[in-house]
């Protein structure tokens, strides 16, 4: 079994736990995935790969982030940041960054692929450009604010591991149909 599968196991087992199983997409064909990285113009790693076979993301509000993003909504991500790229907007901040010897400077670049989301612009992205202590593959947190840090994990699997770790500690709880974190209904309280 490999290391995905066997995260994915466990991320499953929570949502079947707490009857949310509806909250996680079919997985993606071999066909769609090809067909978003033509589209895209970027090779998914791997990892990616065999996670969007299992599970071509989540429901919005149904991942511990907000949402895990499909092949559709990774396109739709990307896109946006990649239009604020290409016009510019992002010329002022090419140098945000400049310290880190594991993230290329500026504050977004062509080779990142969106992961997660949490609604309010910022989420998770797979770094395939990382700087020279880097690796390819290393998952970086983009806040629309502050810009691109991290790393916050090595790879898909070790960030797959976080969230199940999560799950399972009870960092979670399932609320009006969504997946929130504990820290946050305490806030809103």
């Amino acid at each position: 079994m490999s290391e995905i599968e066997a995260v994915w196991r466990r991320i499953e087992a929570w949502y079947e736990l707490h009857g949310t199983s509806h909250l996680l997409n079919s997985g993606a064909t071999d066909q769609a995935i090809a067909e978003a990285e033509k589209q895209l113009g970027v090779s998914f790693p791997a990892e990616l790969q065999e996670s969007l076979r299992r599970h071509d993301g989540s429901n919005v509000m149904g991942w511990a982030s907000g949402e895990l993003l499909s092949l559709e909504r990774i396109a739709s991500e990307r896109r946006i940041w990649m239009e604020l790229l290409q016009d510019g907007t992002f010329d002022d901040n090419a140098k945000h960054n400049a310290d880190s010897e594991a993230v290329q400077p500026g504050w977004w670049n062509a080779a990142w692929i969106p992961l997660d989301a949490d609604g309010g612009g910022n989420g998770a992205v797979i770094d395939m450009a990382p700087g020279p202590e880097g690796t390819a593959g290393q998952i970086i947190d983009m806040d629309h604010e502050v810009g691109p840090n991290g790393p916050q994990y090595q790879s898909l699997t070790e960030y797959l591991e976080a969230v199940a770790d999560g799950l399972e500690a009870e960092r979670f709880v399932v609320y009006d149909g969504a997946v929130v974190s504990i820290d946050e209904m305490e806030e809103g309280s």
